[in-house]
Formats: structure tokens, C-alpha cells, sequence
């Protein structure tokens, strides 16, 4: 019997072993190895070697509130998980390719025009505080989207949005950095295109920055602003994909469309020539529901040579598929050893039911 007890405590402590080290398995492949594993993979142009700016672009992280998150307590569960993916992804590719300029692209909030003054601010300095941006980035840009202002559907863009959001993250509708000057356009409000193109000047590059793409739209009066800014090139998001547009400088319509979804593909982009291009970065989220999700990184050069590519991210569905997996696993692995606990136990509440239902019953006394 000694010897029997002996291999069953020795069986229980390698079984407890294991479940162990399959926990802490998972748990360091999809919290760091996963990341790392990415991080080390993502293409970034070295041959640059004229005078140019690094630019690392986010589009639509939609930071999440509990506000939006119904079911406590698992709201602050998925916006928790949500944010540490969001902020851990930005962190990764802030240090992969050390940019001086930093744009975000709307939708920064996930309900940011539906909150009130106060719960705007509040969430405002929540986004800045997950998304730290580090002292050598000399330029960030938040342009907002129709979650921050308004602007699809029922929920409509007032000045007070517009306002609230400039002064939050202290933002123009132009900033100038180097040879490139950033040029923030809006379509979803009366209020985005106001601003006076700057005078034309072939020493300068002028990029547009947009929520929603550009390229596609074709309202007239949407093209007269395009044209009249002389853009060398739009980024855009909202679409939540990667996408590469291409139109006529004067006519600025799409003439071509192209998906751009290559792992460790670095695109050159000629924009000293008669053809825009628009390029619509993906959500760098999960919480889109899409498949893959990334950063933007660009490398403009002065003389109008653009080096762009996709920061991809690990699929956090994956990560999560593995988790509900292992503790499948484990539940499995351990049950032989919980049937006789359980059988025991069961047992007990049903003698325990039994008594009690014995008593409820009807009484009888000796006369």
C-alpha cells in the first residue's frame, strides 16, 4: 500500500508539474514570444540615404470605455485586454523604427463623440497616458474620426466636438515638419475644410491626412479641396484594411486599387509624378473583428520617395483560441484525478438532499 501511495503522490506532483508548465508555456508565447517574434520580423528600409523623416502611423484604435462595454465584469475584462494589446503593439513599433513624427488617424476613442465634455476629457487623457509617446518624437498628430466628432449616420458633428477634440490634444489643421507639410482634411462636417491651401511650392512635400479615405470619395466639392491643396500624397483610414489608391493629381479620383497585405513587403512610392496614391492604413485593434491588424511606417525622402510598410500584429484571436484550448487541456488532464473527489461529493449532497426532503415530510405521533 506504501509503494501504491508513493507513485500516486509522485503521479499527482508530475501532473501538477505539467499543468504548470503548459500554463506558463502559453502564457509566455502569447504575452512575449509572439510579440517578439513579429517585432524581429517586420521589414525596415536601411538604405535610405537621403535626408528624410520617419513616420509611424496608427489608424482606428478605437480605445475602449466601459461606457461601450456592456455586462460587468467582463466589460472591464475586455477593455483591459484591449488596451494592453493596443498599447504593448504601439510600444513595439515606437521602438522598431524610432520615428519623429507620429500620426494618429481617427477614431482614437471608441465612444468619443456620444460622451459628455467632462467623459471626453477624461478619456482624452486615458488614450494619451496607454499610448505614451516617448521624447524623441518631435511631431504627433490626432486627426479625429467620425468616433471622436461625429459624423456617421444619426450622430451628427457639432462645433463643440470638433473644439473639444482640437483643444484635448492640442492640435491644427497644419503642422509643418521639415520639407513636409501634414495637412489634416475632414468629409464628415461642413467644418474640415475651411482652412486655406497653402501657397504651391515644388520644395515642399504636402501630405493629407484624412479619417476616411479620400480617393474614392466623388463629391465635386471633396476634389476641388484635393486639388487645390497640391498634394504629394493622402493617408487615410476608417476602412480598417490595407488598401493602396491610385488617381491623376487634377482629377483626384481612383483610377486603380490595390490591397496591400504582404508580411515583410517594403513598397517605394513614387510621388514626384502626374499619379496621387492614398494609402489607407489598418486598424492596429483587434477589437475591429478583422483578421489582421497592424501600424503603418513610412520613410519619406526629400526628393519624394516613399519607403512604406505594414506593421503586422500577432493574431490575438489565435492567442485566445489557445488559451480556451490549454485549459481544456488541463481540465482533461486532471479529471481522472478529480472523479474520485467528485463521485465523493456528489454522493454527500445527494444523501444531504435526501434528509432533507425526508423531513419535509409528513409527521406521525404515537396516540
Amino acid at each position: 500500500m506504501r509503494i501504491v501511495s508513493t507513485l500516486f503522490n509522485r503521479l499527482r506532483i508530475t501532473k501538477f508539474r505539467c499543468i504548470i508548465l503548459i500554463l506558463t508555456s502559453v502564457v509566455l508565447f502569447n504575452e512575449w514570444l509572439s510579440y517578439t517574434m513579429c517585432a524581429m520580423n517586420w521589414p525596415v528600409p536601411e538604405d535610405v540615404k537621403e535626408e528624410h523623416v520617419k513616420v509611424l502611423i496608427a489608424a482606428d484604435p478605437q480605445i475602449l470605455s466601459t461606457d461601450s462595454e456592456p455586462g460587468f465584469p467582463f466589460n472591464y475584462i475586455a477593455v483591459w485586454d484591449a488596451d494592453r494589446f493596443v498599447s504593448r503593439g504601439f510600444q513595439l513599433a515606437l521602438w522598431r523604427t524610432r520615428p519623429q513624427v507620429v500620426i494618429f488617424l481617427g477614431d482614437v476613442l471608441d465612444d468619443g463623440s456620444t460622451s459628455s465634455d467632462e467623459g471626453f476629457r477624461a478619456k482624452a487623457e486615458h488614450f494619451k497616458n496607454l499610448l505614451r509617446i516617448p521624447d524623441y518624437v518631435e511631431r504627433t498628430i490626432y486627426v479625429p474620426g467620425d468616433n471622436d466628432i461625429g459624423g456617421e449616420g444619426m450622430d451628427e458633428v457639432t462645433p463643440n466636438k470638433v473644439s473639444r477634440f482640437f483643444s484635448a490634444f492640442k492640435q491644427t489643421e497644419v503642422d509643418s515638419f521639415k520639407f513636409i507639410d501634414f495637412i489634416q482634411i475632414r468629409i464628415m462636417d461642413a467644418y474640415g475644410n475651411e482652412t486655406q491651401p497653402l501657397p504651391e511650392d515644388k520644395n515642399r512635400m504636402r501630405i493629407l491626412l484624412s479619417h476616411m479615405p479620400l480617393l474614392p470619395i466623388t463629391r465635386k466639392t471633396i476634389k476641388e479641396t484635393i486639388i487645390g491643396h497640391h498634394p504629394s500624397l493622402i493617408f487615410s483610414g476608417h476602412e480598417h484594411e490595407s488598401f493602396h489608391f491610385i488617381g491623376k493629381k487634377d482629377v483626384a479620383r481612383a483610377e486603380e486599387f490595390w490591397p496591400l497585405r504582404d508580411n515583410d513587403s517594403i513598397w517605394k512610392i513614387e510621388t514626384v509624378t502626374e499619379k496621387l496614391h492614398e494609402v489607407t492604413v489598418p486598424t492596429c485593434s483587434y477589437r475591429m473583428g478583422k483578421k489582421s491588424y497592424g501600424y503603418g511606417s513610412a520613410v519619406i525622402g526629400k526628393s519624394g520617395l516613399v519607403h512604406y510598410n505594414v506593421l503586422w500584429l500577432p493574431s490575438r484571436f489565435l492567442q485566445l483560441g489557445l488559451y480556451i484550448l490549454s485549459l481544456v487541456a488541463v481540465f482533461l488532464f486532471t479529471l481522472p484525478s478529480l472523479l474520485p473527489w467528485l463521485k465523493a461529493h456528489v454522493v454527500k449532497l445527494c444523501k444531504a438532499c435526501a434528509v432533507g426532503l425526508v423531513s419535509l415530510g409528513p409527521k406521525y405521533h404515537r396516540v
